[in-house]
């Protein structure tokens, strides 16, 4: 559905679908990663045996442990999730910086920011009370049937965000870019509106051409009762939540404050070898070096 729609809205062209393209590269990576690894889980260990192996004993060769690998590259290649979100985070704070950066830019000198506070001024005179004035009520979206009641969700969800980036960037001012547990929170609620929106409008197209099947419907109900729990609880989480502890002690780790924690692990340094053949040595074994006496010895191959 995610996919279907954004190449829509490309096609159509007169859409700039730079945040639609990125949810559906960073939502669909994730979303079928998990997909996978919940098929891992129900086979079992047969989930991760190769599908050659199978056909070997007489198994159905399901190729689950290649997919797996192949999902989870997803999540890296082609902008990783956590590019993703940083990208999307921008595009969705550009319209607001364009308008209302130098007020919160320390380096802007003194004239650029006096005639930026004006501009913002007019601006969102009638741009913040309108995000709250939207109608997200009935009868909107009615010729959804069943699924309206989500649809109005969304568009109350929709002006809602936009309130909440706003707020983020009074409270936080140039100190926002640095929030990337908050950033993160927005770019996720705003990707389940639109997942949401996409899978409404899926469905809706499936029921139109086959009308006596509903099914559709009760899929997309589902999800979209699934997603507004998790749009509410990111809300819930936005500006009360432990991003300042989780900082303070990813800091204090950083410093070594809890390297008590590695006690026991493996404590060898990994020798590049000199000769023979990249990445070991020509038996096949790696070498490397003990931290304790500093002479290189066999990893052990069991």
């Amino acid at each position: 559905a995610v996919v279907e729609l954004t190449a829509l809205m490309a096609d159509t062209k007169g859409f700039d679908i730079r945040l639609e393209a990125a949810i559906a590269k960073m939502w669909n990576s994730e979303t079928s990663y998990e997909v996978i690894d919940d098929a891992v889980q129900i086979r079992g260990g047969r989930g991760y045996e190769r599908a050659d192996s199978l056909r070997a004993r007489g198994e159905y060769p399901y190729p689950i442990e290649r997919a797996l690998r192949d999902g989870r590259i997803n999540l890296i290649f082609e902008g990783s999730s956590e590019i993703m979100r940083l990208f999307i985070a921008r595009e969705a704070v550009d319209s607001h910086l364009s308008i209302a950066g130098d007020i919160i830019d320390p380096r802007a000198p003194l004239g650029r920011r006096i005639k930026a506070l004006f501009r913002a001024g007019f601006f969102y005179a009638w741009w913040y009370p309108s995000r709250w004035l939207t109608w997200g009520r009935w009868p909107r979206y009615r010729e959804f049937g069943p699924l309206a009641t989500h649809l109005r969700f969304a568009r109350r969800a929709s002006a809602r965000l936009a309130r909440s980036i706003f707020h983020a960037m009074v409270r936080f001012g140039p100190g926002l870019e640095r929030k990337q547990a908050v950033l993160g929170r927005i770019v996720e609620i705003g990707s389940e509106i639109f997942v949401m929106v996409a899978t409404c409008t899926r469905a809706q197209v499936l029921v139109r051409d086959r009308p006596t099947d509903r099914s559709p419907y009760t899929l997309a109900n589902l999800f979209c009762l699934q997603a507004r729990e998790r749009i509410d609880d990111r809300f819930r989480r936005l500006f009360r939540n432990n991003d300042a502890s989780t900082y303070d002690v990813a800091q204090e780790a950083m410093k070594g404050t809890f390297s008590w924690v590695e006690e026991g692990m493996v404590d060898e340094d990994w020798v590049p070898p000199t000769e023979g053949p990249v990445g070991g040595s020509d038996s096949g074994e790696v070498e490397f070096a003990s931290v304790n006496e500093g002479e290189p010895e066999p990893a052990s191959t069991g």
